[in-house]
């Protein structure tokens, strides 16, 4: 049996595996149990709150122990990641389905959001289950793990490049409009497709690492860990901010020189379409506010565990790093619920496709019911034209 994260506590070896403990006890010298691999566990019948299993080893001298953690607090736990992976999935495919269903929405900035919500999709469908697994399972099959690993970092620089990028083309809309007018479908798909491949990169060189890694301080991870921060933080959130904080800027200076303007029609149309511009980087800001806040805390237990592991004693902050990755994930729902509030459009196309699905199951329940009727009302009209196959049937 292999296990991860050995610490030993008054003579007691303790093992996690995932959302388990192993406890280890000599039960005479209450010493260090000296082959705790080579263990093999019988469970038996399970006690109230804590599953605890306890069975005897071969030699009598020791008591294995295991602890399930899987009390009311892990149970709520794995309902709370199948809501939001519900959460995460509902959302986001309904940003997807509203590009496709409206076509008012085929412009540069909604198709960079739903690359985004492309993205976050893949978190509740990949991430988020993969998450589930093997924390419940305590699996450390290496490949699975570098590929849980690998995808968590593609979806996260995935979605601060996208965030970028829809910043840059709103400042671009403001600042520069006779650039933005002559982008073309071809622009915005090469953009989108640059964003996805230096995130596939990125993502890529990660289990690359693991071979070779070392327990030195030449440790590759002490290089690309603050590099996964700038590349895919702290960077991306400086140049974000600058960019809104600028078309804040440029649409205010717009607003206050329209008056000079003779035509008045024009004046109240260039007027509304600030407005408009405004409100929608306004929008980004918050979609961007809440990812820096929610990846914060993830980032910076992630590099300044590299460089000081002790500071970070992982066992005694469990709770805190797993507060951590529902935020992280918890990022991938916020988007659409942003989007509804927010933006006009997406909220109108949002309650048509909820229509439509109320809609179709009343169309499907009414088929349903249909036939049930059809054959009762030509069972009656068959007794009431024909008495001889009434009086046969009451026979019967």
């Amino acid at each position: 049996m292999q296990y991860e994260g050995l610490t030993e506590d008054n003579g007691t070896l303790i093992r996690r595996i995932g959302l388990y403990q192993l406890l280890i006890e000599n039960k005479k010298s209450r010493g260090y149990f000296c082959n705790p691999n080579n263990v093999k566990v019988n469970i038996k019948t399970p006690v109230v709150d804590l599953w605890t299993f306890v069975n005897e080893d071969q030699d009598e001298d020791f008591a294995i122990t295991m602890v399930v953690e899987m009390s009311w607090s892990s149970a709520l736990q794995i309902l709370f990641c199948v809501a939001l992976m519900f959460v995460i999935i509902t959302g986001n495919s309904f940003v997807v389905a509203s590009y496709f269903s409206n076509l008012r929405l085929r412009t540069g900035t909604y198709t960079f959001l739903v690359s985004l919500a492309i993205s976050d999709l893949l978190v509740g469908c990949v991430s988020l289950p993969l998450w589930i697994y093997i924390s419940l399972t305590g699996a450390h099959y290496r490949p699975l793990n570098t590929f849980f690993i690998s995808f968590d970092i593609l979806s996260a620089m995935a979605s601060i490049f996208h965030l970028t990028t829809v910043s840059l083309e709103r400042w671009l809309a403001i600042s520069r409009p006779f650039i933005h007018e002559a982008l073309s479908t071809t622009h915005y798909t090469i953009v989108i497709c640059c964003v996805w491949m230096t995130a596939s990169v990125i993502a890529a060189i990660r289990p690359a690492l693991d071979k070779s890694s070392s327990d030195s301080n030449n440790s590759p991870y002490r290089i690309y860990t603050p590099f996964l921060l700038f590349v895919g933080y702290v960077g991306p959130g400086i140049l974000v901010s600058v960019v809104n904080i600028s078309i804040f800027k440029v649409a205010r200076a717009l607003i206050s020189n329209l008056p000079t303007i003779a035509n008045q029609e024009e004046s109240n149309k260039i007027r509304k379409n600030l407005k408009k511009q405004r409100r929608t980087a306004l929008t980004l800001t918050f979609v961007t506010a809440l990812f820096l806040v929610s990846w914060l805390s993830f980032f910076t237990v992630s590099t300044i565990s590299v460089f000081c592991r002790e500071c970070f004693p992982f066992h005694k902050l469990s709770g805190f790093l797993l507060f951590s990755k529902w935020l992280q994930y918890s990022n991938s729902a916020m988007n659409p619920l942003v989007y509804a509030f927010r933006d006009l459009e997406l909220r109108k196309t949002f309650v048509r496709l909820l229509s439509r699905c109320r809609r179709r199951v009343t169309i499907r329940q009414a088929l349903r019911v249909a036939p049930v009727n059809m054959s009762l009302t030509q069972r009656s009209t068959r007794f009431r034209t024909d008495p001889t196959t009434m009086l046969n049937e009451t026979q019967v």
